[in-house]
C-alpha cells in the first residue's frame, strides 16, 4: 500500500485535526492547570471542591469509557468525535454564562459524556486505523504533535484573553471570557473535523475480517494480559501528568510566582512533551518496542522527582523551574507514546475501540480520586502536601516502569513483530 512508504498528506492533516479535536475537548475539562487561582477566585471554590469536581468527571471516565468503547466499534469513529464536540460546545456556552461551583459539578459531569463516550475511544482509535500497523507509532506521535500545538495555541489564546480582562473587570467575567475561548477552539475543531475528515479512509490488513467487533469478542480483549501492562503503564505516568499540573500552584504558593506567568508555566508543563512526539514517534517505528522506551522514560522522571524531593530548598527558582518543565515533557511525552503500544498488547484492530475504552476508563482513573487526594493535603498541610503528591507519585512511577519492563520482555519473547533471530536447525 501506498502508505507504508510514510504518512500520506491527507492522513497528516486527519492526525493535524485529530490533534486539534483533542485538545479543544480537553482543554477546558482540565483548565485548573493553567486557571488554577483565578478558577477559585471566579467561583468561590476551595482546593477540595476543585478536587472533588475533577472527580466528578474521573468518575465519568470511567463509566463513560467502559461503554464507549464497546459502542464506539458498532458505528462510525468520525461521526462520533463530530457529534461529541458539538456537546462540549454547548456545554461551555452553559458555563462561560453562568460560572458557579454547583453549575461545575453539573456540567464537569456532563463532560464525562460528551469528551468521554465515543470521543475518547474514537479519537484514540483514529490513529490506528488510517495507517497500517508499522506506522502506528509515527502515526501516534504525529497525533500527539498536533495535541501539543493545539494546545498551546488554545490555551496561551486563553491567557492573553485573561491576562487583557483580569485588570478591568471582575475575576468572574475574566473567567467567562476565557471560558468563550475554549468554546470557539470547540466549534472550530468540529467543523475541521466535517472537512477533512471524509478525505482519508482506514487501511485493512490482508486477510483481516472487516465485521464489527462483536460482544462475544469483549472477553477475549480483557483476558489479553500484554494490554493489562499497557494500561498500568498509562495508569502511572497519566498520574504523574496530574501531579506535574499541580506545579502552577506549587511555584505560586511557595515561591510566590505571578499567576500569568506560573499559567505559561502549566501550559508548557502539561502540552509541552508532545512537540517532541514526532520524534519519539519516528523512533518506536524503528525500534519496534515502545515498552522499552517507556522504562527509560520511568526511570528519567523517577530521577527528576527525586532531585526536587531533595534539593528544592537549596537550588534557584530558575533551577526548578527548568525540572519541573522536564518532569511535565517527558510525563506528557511517555503518556501519549504508551497508545502506540497497542501492537505490543496484541490488540485486533476490530477491537481497538474497546481495548482503547478500557485503556482510557482506568489509564485515566487518577482523575477520579487524584485530584481530591492532592486538594485535601494542600487545604490540610499547606505546602507540606506537594511533598506529599512527590512521593505518592515516586511509587507510581516505578510500578509503571515495571509492568513496561513485563511488556517488554514478553512482546519479545513472543516475538510479535516477527523480528526475533530464527534459531539454527540441529
Amino acid at each position: 500500500m501506498e502508505q507504508k512508504k510514510g504518512l500520506g498528506g491527507w492522513v497528516m492533516a486527519a492526525l493535524m485535526i485529530a490533534g486539534l479535536c483533542y485538545a479543544a475537548s480537553y482543554s477546558l475539562p482540565y483548565i485548573k492547570g493553567v486557571f488554577y487561582g483565578p478558577m477559585m477566585e471566579a467561583t468561590g471554590a476551595s482546593n477540595t471542591q476543585l478536587g472533588l469536581i475533577m472527580s466528578v468527571y474521573g468518575f465519568g471516565n470511567i463509566v463513560f469509557n467502559l461503554i464507549g468503547g464497546f459502542v464506539t466499534d458498532k458505528l462510525d469513529y468520525k461521526k462520533c468525535i463530530v457529534v461529541s464536540l458539538l456537546g462540549t460546545t454547548i456545554l461551555s456556552v452553559w458555563l462561560a454564562l453562568a460560572p458557579s461551583v454547583i453549575n461545575m459539578y453539573i456540567i464537569w459531569g456532563l463532560f464525562g459524556l460528551t469528551t468521554f463516550f465515543v470521543f475518547n475511544p474514537a479519537i484514540f482509535k483514529m490513529p490506528r486505523m488510517i495507517v497500517p500497523d508499522e506506522l502506528v507509532g509515527e502515526s501516534i506521535g504525529f497525533f500527539s504533535f498536533a495535541q501539543s500545538i493545539s494546545y498551546m495555541i488554545i490555551n496561551f489564546a486563553s491567557l492573553y484573553v485573561y491576562n487583557l480582562s483580569e485588570n478591568k473587570v471582575s475575576q468572574a467575567t475574566a473567567f467567562s471570557r476565557v471560558v468563550w475561548t475554549y468554546a470557539a477552539f470547540t466549534l472550530v475543531a468540529a467543523l475541521g473535523c466535517m472537512l477533512v475528515f471524509r478525505k482519508v479512509k482506514d487501511v485493512k490488513k490482508e486477510g483481516e475480517e472487516e465485521d464489527k467487533f462483536t460482544f462475544s469478542q469483549l472477553l477475549l480483549v480483557m483476558k489479553e494480559p500484554g494490554l493489562w501492562m499497557m494500561i498500568i503503564c498509562g495508569f502511572c505516568l497519566y498520574s504523574t501528568t496530574l501531579t506535574a499540573s499541580y506545579f502552577v500552584p506549587y511555584f505560586h504558593d511557595v515561591f510566590g510566582v505571578a499567576i500569568t506567568f506560573a499559567g505559561v508555566l502549566g501550559v508548557l508543563n502539561m502540552y509541552g512533551g508532545r512537540l517532541f512526539s514526532p520524534i519519539l514517534g519516528k523512533i518506536a517505528t524503528k525500534t519496534k518496542y515502545v515498552s522499552r522506551m517507556v522504562v527509560f522514560g520511568a526511570v528519567f522522571l523517577i530521577t527528576l522527582f527525586v532531585l526536587v524531593l531533595l534539593f528544592a530548598a537549596y537550588v534557584p527558582v530558575g533551577v526548578l523551574v527548568a525540572v519541573s518543565l522536564g518532569t511535565g515533557v517527558l510525563s506528557t511525552l511517555f503518556t501519549n507514546i504508551c497508545l502506540a503500544m497497542t501492537p505490543e498488547a496484541n490488540v485486533a484492530r476490530n477491537a481497538s475501540g474497546t481495548a482503547m475504552g478500557l485503556y482510557a476508563a482506568i489509564a485515566y482513573a487518577p482523575d477520579l480520586f487524584q485530584h481530591t487526594l492532592f486538594g485535601h493535603w494542600l487545604d490540610k498541610y499547606g505546602n507540606t502536601g506537594y511533598i506529599y503528591m512527590f512521593i505518592f507519585t515516586l511509587v507510581l512511577l516505578t510500578a509503571g516502569g515495571i509492568s513496561a519492563f513485563l511488556l517488554y520482555k514478553k512482546s519479545r519473547r513472543e516475538n510479535v513483530f516477527g523480528d526475533a533471530p530464527k534459531k539454527a536447525e540441529a
